[in-house]
């Protein structure tokens, strides 16, 4: 180790100690002479400095914590990147790590356990917010200061999201005591493996054991990827059972059944504080299922390689910890074992993989055309449901469910939707995606304060994160003119998308004042005027809108607020032009419809969009999609034609509202059949136009005497059309 004290660096960090070591760097105690406090200064080890790799993570993670700015996250001050140094200078904390403290008291007081993750999760939902995971959640990483506040430190580790995750088997990172099996087997490592690893963390600050611990790192690994961890209850009794819920859903092996964020576990913490006897009865997350990462010898063999791909020195102890768990062949580890051909293990696992795949490959296609003769059931509505209901419910249990949890202003635990729509014919063996509301995302509310933002950032950065904003004025001799005092809820606030936030801002004291007039719905030279009669200057910025052009559609400043005079206001004024929305249209073809090879059609108003026109084996990809942006109010179809007999079929029919509010356009079905091709009788050469405006699409057999059916006011070419009561029309005997 280079001896850095009494070195000055930058000329600026005089070292004084060493005070930690670590893989990557070593931490020393230094004084900043410019402004005279005490820092910590983290230094890249020479012998790594050379290394573009470490060099890399060196930066990266220099990077990431200087997005960062929380009470519960270690402060960065300063980088310095030269030929000959490269460091971190951080604040410094006066205090110890959580394993210190619970080494003191084995079994931390619940209350006091959960002030302390509380705090890690806030500091973790403000880095998660920002695209930024820890990777390395641990209570040797986690400072307890002097004052009870808790600092999440050494985010050296930590990598964007956008950037591609790599495996352990190509980093050594993170403690495994504490590492998520995701995080083990090399897959993808998000938000919710910092979610695992504070539930280990809580789980050892509570009973004083680690929940998986071995001789060797990779038999803990492997623990972590398969077995269940003891209740927490049963070493501590006097843990309450609410909050031990709470653990073991952090802790579930599957990331889709834990926490999605930070957020979501502090308001169960915070409803379990304020009544400390109740039961979340968590039905559909259970520590006993069988997780996705047990008996995958590639995430045991990328747990005992290194960077270079060689299997390390406890390569044979890794493969002891892995017959610890499938004991495969049942030899007593006392007998010698007898010799075996090398080639053997690959053949044997070549012809396993191609049985396996073949098998998978057939079930698929025979899932594809409606199962083994499995029996089938009309599905049932049951968005507005909540999912513990409907499971309970021995009505539901001929289908097959799967949960998938989602972000959403209904309650939680209720269906917001489902992947086959009520009424269709499904079968027992296939499988229904049901969507839960997992409630309203939570946001943390940055701090704003202090008049370092302007008005116009801080509202702008506020909408694009869901809130809806209010601007109020105040006079304030120490901070700019539009600029931001504070904001109401306060700072570090979780906040619900959608909720209201007011942003305060100053106007200075001196100098005259004027109203802001209300220049809404007017055209934009009578806003010019009015906003001159009021000493208002303005801006102008055109963005499509449903309002005539040169119509005011919004203004910076809300109407009647107090500001100095010649403050300028922006208008935003239509251009004329109809604002582009999102439409989609996601259809699948169940069993019991064609089968085949065809030409699949989409048209616009009539007009067939060639580029698009493709051929696709019906049979095999059951399912259409077609996702587009447009203007006004459109009809939109889909047509297939046959090329077994080149007749054709409309498939699907909908007008499309795209001058609604919100995010996509507003759908109206005006028709759709997805037993078409099974519901005709005879060929006939074309079908076309618009179907009658029914509540049912089932073809009837005879039509009425008493039924006069309106000319279409548009039609499809060809011109051919057809008569939805003539028996004659089956184009696909």
């Amino acid at each position: 180790m280079e001896n850095y004290i009494g070195r000055r660096l930058d000329g600026r960090y005089e070292v004084m100690e060493l005070i930690g070591v670590g893989g990557m760097a070593d931490i020393f105690r230094a004084r900043d002479i410019v402004e005279g406090r005490t820092v910590a200064v983290k230094i890249l080890k020479t012998e790594l400095a050379e290394s573009d790799d470490f060099l890399r993570r060196f930066r990266n993670e220099s990077k990431a914590i200087a997005l960062l700015s929380h009470p519960n996250i270690v402060k960065i001050f300063d980088v310095g990147f030269s030929d000959y140094e490269q460091f971190i200078v951080m604040e410094y904390i006066d205090g110890i790590n959580l394993t210190e403290y619970i080494q003191s008291k084995p079994k931390t007081p619940w209350r006091e356990s959960i002030s302390f993750i509380t705090q890690v999760l806030k500091a973790l939902q403000h880095a998660h917010d920002r695209g930024i995971v820890h990777r390395d959640i641990k209570l040797q990483n986690i400072m307890l200061m002097k004052d009870g506040t808790i600092k999440v430190m050494d985010f050296g580790i930590a990598h964007f999201n956008r950037e591609t995750n790599k495996s352990i088997s190509e980093k050594a990172i993170g403690s495994v005591h504490y590492i998520s099996p995701e995080q083990a087997t090399g897959g993808e490592t998000n938000e919710k493996s910092d979610i695992y690893s504070v539930g280990v963390a809580l789980y050892e600050m509570l009973t004083g054991r680690k929940p998986f611990d071995g001789e060797n790192p990779v038999s803990i690994a492997l623990m972590h990827m398969q077995k269940s961890p003891r209740k927490p209850t049963s070493i501590n009794p006097d843990i309450p059972p609410g909050l031990e819920e709470i653990i073991l859903k952090a802790m579930q092996k599957e990331p889709s059944e834990r926490y999605q964020t930070a957020g979501e576990m502090m308001s169960d913490i915070e409803e379990f504080e304020n009544n400390p006897s109740i039961l979340f009865e968590y039905k559909y997350f259970t520590s006993d299922t069988p997780p996705k990462y047990f008996n995958d010898s590639r995430s045991l063999r990328a747990v005992n390689q290194t960077e270079g791909g060689k299997m390390n020195k406890n390569s044979r102890i890794a493969e002891v910890a892995e017959d610890e768990y499938y004991d495969y062949d049942g030899i007593d580890d006392d007998e010698p074992a007898p010799r075996r051909s090398p080639f053997l293990p690959i053949l044997f696992a070549v012809a396993s993989a191609f049985v396996i795949i073949t098998v998978l490959l057939i079930y698929a296609i025979i899932q594809s055309i409606g199962g083994f003769g499995a029996p089938e059931h009309t599905m049932p509505d049951l968005v507005g449901m909540r999912y513990d209901d409907v499971v309970s419910n021995p009505q539901y249990r001929v289908l097959s469910l799967n949960p998938v949890q989602e972000f959403s202003p209904e309650p939680r635990g209720q269906i917001i939707r489902q992947s086959v729509n009520a009424g269709r014919t499904v079968t027992e063996s296939q499988s229904i995606d049901i969507y839960v509301s997992n409630g309203p995302r939570l946001i943390e509310l940055d701090d704003f304060g202090n008049g370092l933002r302007h008005m116009t950032e801080v509202r702008t950065l506020l909408e694009k994160q869901g809130f809806r904003v209010t601007i109020k004025y105040e006079e304030s001799d120490e901070i700019n003119s539009n600029y931001v005092i504070r904001t109401e809820p306060p700072a570090r606030t979780l906040l619900q998308e959608g909720d209201d936030v007011t942003v305060y801002v100053s106007i200075v004291k001196e100098g005259e004042t004027t109203k802001i007039p209300d220049m809404l719905g007017l055209p934009r030279e009578r806003a010019a005027e009015l906003a001159a009669s009021y000493k208002i200057l303005l801006t102008v910025v055109e963005k499509p809108g449903m309002e005539e052009e040169g119509i005011v559609m919004e203004q910076s400043i809300a109407p009647d607020t107090i500001v100095t005079e010649f403050t300028t206001v922006e208008l935003t004024v239509s251009s004329g032009e109809l604002p582009t929305k999102p439409g989609r249209i996601s259809f699948s073809l169940v069993s019991n419809t064609a089968t085949g090879n065809f030409i699949v059609e989409y048209y616009i108003d009539g007009v067939l969009q060639e580029e698009l026109t493709e051929t696709r084996n019906i049979e095999l990809n059951r399912r259409l999609e077609w996702e587009f942006e447009d203007v006004g109010i459109k009809r939109y179809a889909i047509f297939l034609t046959s090329l077994e007999t080149d007749r054709i079929a409309l498939l699907c029919e909908y007008e499309f509202d795209f001058t609604v509010e919100g995010r996509t356009a507003q759908r109206t079905e005006i028709f759709m059949n997805d037993r078409i091709f099974t519901e005709l009788r005879e060929p006939r050469e074309v079908i076309s136009t618009t179907a009658p405006e029914t509540s049912e699409y089932d073809i009837p057999t005879e039509a009425p005497d008493d039924v006069d059916w309106p000319t279409p006011d548009w039609t499809y070419p060809p011109e051919t059309t057809y008569d939805p009561w003539d028996d004659d029309w089956d184009i696909f005997g």
